[in-house]
């Protein structure tokens, strides 16, 4: 993966991804100088068509605190004179000073500065305000368990212990109700359960109906539990209610709102799960997306998107 640079850079490149989307968007892009046959490096590249004729447009970006100046258009020339573009966009973070539009226009270089505010009545109006939180949740230890068999065609409760031995349905030993636990854990969806937790040290209830023990090349298999009887007798598990001392930790994450060329557009970031994101809100044309990049404690980074069918976020697989 290249070189990442800022958050600016990567909010540019998933605005551009997100409404492009009879196009190609790739950031970091590294193209090939004419003169020296070197690669340079381009923040973000859209590869498309225009009437039918193939079209490169090379995107360079600052997030700077301060305006752009000349320099900065004459570098950006100079430097795309000798690339495959066919057309360069500037975006700044703080705009461009006077003579910096005027020479960039004389160039045909288009400016683009994305502090356009959100209308107060448009689809990004809610995020001028933090209404987005990420929440860290961490299990320190199991409280109680309680399992509901059936016997004799009626439900019946009681507490259990994680080194209760769990049975098959031909009576062969599948392992302990520890197991089922971590397993449970692994493959539970927890999204309403924290998105329903407080901030601080509290009970985090989980409850599953039917639970399954994983097996390897098989599918989950229904457990039992053996009840001490002459001969001993299994009974199925319908029901399974796990008790934890969790701590939830819950940090509204600031937003930034604002416009680039027509798309309203909201991001920020903060840490969660031990790394960084950096979420992207974009709205173009009655479409809504969100993009998350996750940077790991080594400086790894991978892109996600937002499915809103199934309520989850899948990997962002960037051009090849």
């Amino acid at each position: 993966m290249p070189a990442r640079s800022n958050d600016f850079q990567a909010v540019v490149y998933f605005i551009k991804k997100n409404l492009a989307a009879d196009a190609t968007v790739t950031e970091s892009a590294q193209l090939r100088d004419r003169v020296t046959g070197q690669l340079r490096e381009v923040d973000v590249v859209v590869a498309g068509h225009i009437v039918g004729h193939p079209m490169l447009i090379g995107i360079e970006c600052r997030g700077r605190s301060r305006k752009d100046a000349v320099s900065w258009v004459e570098e950006m020339r100079a430097k795309h004179d000798d690339l495959p573009t066919d057309r360069l966009v500037l975006v700044s973070a703080s705009g461009f000073s006077k003579a910096a539009v005027v020479k960039a226009q004389h160039y045909g270089i288009e400016t683009v500065t994305p502090g356009k505010p959100i209308a107060n009545d448009g689809p990004l109006a809610r995020l001028r305000h933090p209404q987005v939180e990420f929440r860290d949740v961490t299990h320190d230890r199991l409280v109680a368990l309680h399992g509901t068999v059936e016997f004799d065609g009626q439900p019946h409760t009681s507490e259990l212990t994680p080194d209760h031995v769990l049975f098959a349905a031909d009576g062969s030993e599948l392992g302990s109700l520890a197991d089922l636990v971590k397993s449970t854990f692994d493959g539970l969806n927890l999204r309403s359960a924290v998105a329903a937790a407080q901030d601080g040290d509290q009970y985090l209830v989980i409850d599953v109906a039917r639970p399954r023990l994983p097996q390897p090349a098989s599918d989950p298999i229904e457990v039992y539990l053996q009840r001490e009887s002459h001969p001993p007798h299994l009974l199925p598990l319908r029901g399974l209610r796990i008790v934890c001392a969790s701590r939830v930790d819950v940090r509204p994450v600031p937003l930034t709102a604002g416009e680039l060329q027509g798309a309203a557009f909201a991001y920020g970031s903060g840490q969660v799960a031990g790394g960084d994101a950096l979420l992207v809100f974009t709205h173009d044309s009655g479409h809504e997306h969100l993009s998350v990049r996750f940077t790991d404690a080594t400086g790894a980074t991978t892109d996600w998107t937002a499915d809103p069918e199934r309520q989850e976020l899948v990997p962002h697989t960037p051009p090849a």
